[in-house]
């Protein structure tokens, strides 16, 4: 196995003489004697019972597949009963077990399933952690061992692919052998951190094939390194993948484990890197345009439509070359084109999404805006001037390395005298702004290093500073018993001024599974976190949802504010008590949940076992007649 480190030496180790045992006193040997008693007792008494095993997931491989294809996929782990079931946090992917523990049959649908899906495998026992499994553009391979040295790579053949991988041992680095043409461009984009949430920092490297190394890459996007290279020449070129630990540690060498998945795309033709704008509109259409390298000269921009006018829910929906465009204030799409390698994930929002441009001259618009731009030229700077007004604090973040973009992003908020306001990088949490004055601001973006290319883009986010809640819970998963009652602490999170009382309670609860609300006050304990206790009456395994919604008593408050408008008394009231319900079943924040911040956390309740039949006492042997030998 090759390694980047080396091969270190060890020291072999000779067996001592054994000496002749001494003899052994009469009180040493009666000590003896007892524990070699006690040892034959205990061998003799029953063994005690093993623990059950647990069903667990370590990973899914391979750890994705192509649009419109059906793969088989191992879930590699533990499976104390088979068949289990898969469960997805959204459509687009159908999992059939199969007849091999811990195999699937994966049909990937052939529209609106781009992108990250996270798939729980569970029974009506017990849930495995939450895994993720990544639909791309292009075919897709597996990688093929033995691929370590540098001269006996795996050689791919067909291009556009992506490959997936494993770094399955300390030392690992695994080569693919691409042939290219003098002046054609590559584009090798690894994708592990990001996509398959793997805990590698990988590397990426192009070596010709006289050894000499031509390109190297860590963090392109996030931990995940991309490498586009034009070839000076003819021939075969090697690009290898190994990486570190994600989370630094003491270890000295390379990183490898049965966690340790990657996708390697590899392509010639077209890749995205990124849209413009980047993002789409919730209310109204959005037309976006492709960045990136080797893109086709005809290719067409892509018509995504209103998250609005589609159907409710998490389902399909939009054209065939993005995801399915999911609900809720965090809602994001994954994008592709037709014929290109590589699909971004862009959020879908409520504002206006002008095109950053350089005129600092430009017309100014109102928020909210999320303007974007990719860095074209070095040293490039995109201005977008805002009205703004001072009683009014705007909450105002640039977003671009978190966003998948190489770029590391500066804003700076200018007066129009050119006067610096603010300055934040895109490693900043937002920050809330008031401006001094009513009128026009400038808002300044640019790449720290003067760097530029398709992967640099920015988008520059500014909204109305409105106090809201977030809610969370560590917790994944959750279980109980038929009967029983189940405590979920939710940590709770005021921001930007809220000070309502809020109460947590279940969205839509399956049949037999009931919670009372619980409040959270403005102020005190309850204010940062409260418990929400679930009684269970009947089996089930599978998600449920907790949201906040505004107390009665505050909801009606303000809609009787809105109510006073009305001349009639009595309509007023009417209306007051409509609005109040309203607002009270709206919910203003919902819980996310474990690592993966999902919108719903697992519950699952076991059905109760069938009670086993009474225990029937021994029959006694026949008698025996008297005189009869026994």
């Amino acid at each position: 196995m090759a390694t980047a480190a080396g091969n270190v030496s060890r020291r072999t180790r000779r067996a001592a003489p054994v000496a002749p045992a001494p003899a052994m006193p009469c009180r040493h040997a009666a000590v003896a004697l007892a524990a070699i008693a006690l040892a034959v007792a205990a061998e003799a008494a029953p063994a005690a019972e093993a623990p059950a095993e647990k069903l667990a997931v370590k990973r899914l491989f391979p750890a994705g597949g192509a649009a419109g294809s059906t793969v088989v996929v191992k879930a590699e782990g533990a499976f104390p009963r088979w068949p289990v079931r898969a469960w997805t946090d959204r459509g687009g992917t159908v999992w059939k077990p199969l007849e091999e523990k811990g195999s699937f049959e994966v049909s990937i649908a052939a529209e609106r399933s781009l992108g990250v899906h996270r798939v729980r495998i569970h029974d009506e026992q017990e849930s495995a952690a939450v895994r993720r499994f990544v639909v791309g553009t292009v075919p897709e391979i597996s990688e093929a061992e033995p691929n370590d040295r540098p001269q006996e790579p795996q050689a791919v053949s067909t291009l556009p692919v992506t490959v997936n991988g494993a770094l399955d041992k300390g030392g690992d680095v695994d080569g693919f052998g691409v042939d290219l043409e003098a002046g054609q461009t590559l584009v090798a984009a690894v994708d592990a951190a990001g996509g398959p949430g793997a805990p590698v920092d990988a590397v990426l490297e192009v070596v010709d094939d006289r050894g000499g190394y031509r390109a190297r890459n860590l963090d392109a996007r996030g931990l995940d390194p991309r490498i586009v290279f034009t070839a000076p020449r003819a021939g075969r070129y090697v690009v290898r993948v190994y990486g570190f630990p994600a989370a630094p540690d003491s270890t000295i060498g390379l990183a490898g484990g049965s966690d340790h998945i990657y996708r390697l795309c590899l392509t010639t033709g077209g890749f995205l890197a990124a849209t413009l704008p980047a993002a789409v509109g919730r209310a109204a259409p959005t037309t976006l345009v492709a960045s990136g390298w080797n893109l086709p000269a005809d290719l067409a921009p892509l018509a995504v439509p209103p998250a609005d006018a589609a159907a409710p829910g998490p389902g399909a929906r939009g054209p065939a070359a993005i995801g399915p465009i999911a609900s809720g204030p965090d809602a994001t799409v994954w994008v592709g084109f037709p014929g290109v390698a590589g699909a971004v994930e862009v959020p879908v929002v409520d504002a206006r999404l002008p095109i950053a441009a350089g005129d600092a001259a430009a017309a100014a618009v109102e928020p909210p805006i999320v303007a974007s731009g990719v860095f074209a030229a070095a040293g490039q700077e995109f201005v977008v001037r805002i009205a703004a007004t001072k009683p009014r604090p705007l909450l105002v973040s640039v977003e671009a390395n978190a966003a998948g973009s190489t770029a590391e992003a500066v804003l700076d908020v200018r007066s129009a005298d050119g006067g610096s306001l603010l300055s934040k990088s895109d490693r900043d949490p937002p920050a809330v702004w008031t401006p001094p004055a009513d009128g026009d601001f400038l808002f300044v973006v640019r790449e720290r290093r003067g760097s530029f290319g398709p992967g640099y883009f920015q988008r520059l986010v500014v909204v109305l500073a409105e106090p809201g809640l977030a809610a969370t819970s560590d917790a994944d998963s959750i279980a109980g018993k038929i009967g029983g009652t189940i405590d979920l602490p939710i940590a709770v999170e005021r921001l930007r001024g809220w000070k309502e009382p809020v109460e947590f309670a279940l969205l839509d609860p399956p049949a037999g599974i009931t919670a009372e609300p619980v409040s959270s006050a403005a102020e005190g304990d309850s204010a940062k976190k409260v418990t929400l206790v679930i009684k269970a009456a009947a089996a089930y395994a599978g998600p449920i949802a907790v949201v906040a919604r505004r107390v009665p008593a505050a909801a009606q408050k303000d809609a009787e504010k809105d109510a006073e408008k009305d001349t009639e008394k009595g309509s007023g009231k009417d209306a007051a008590e409509k609005n109040a319900a309203a607002e009270h079943a709206a919910p203003v924040a919902v819980m996310c949940c474990g690592k993966e911040k999902l919108p719903v956390v697992w519950l699952t309740i076991p059905p109760e076992k069938p009670a086993s039949p009474p225990a029937q006492p021994a029959a006694s042997p026949p008698a025996q007649p008297q005189g009869a030998a026994p």
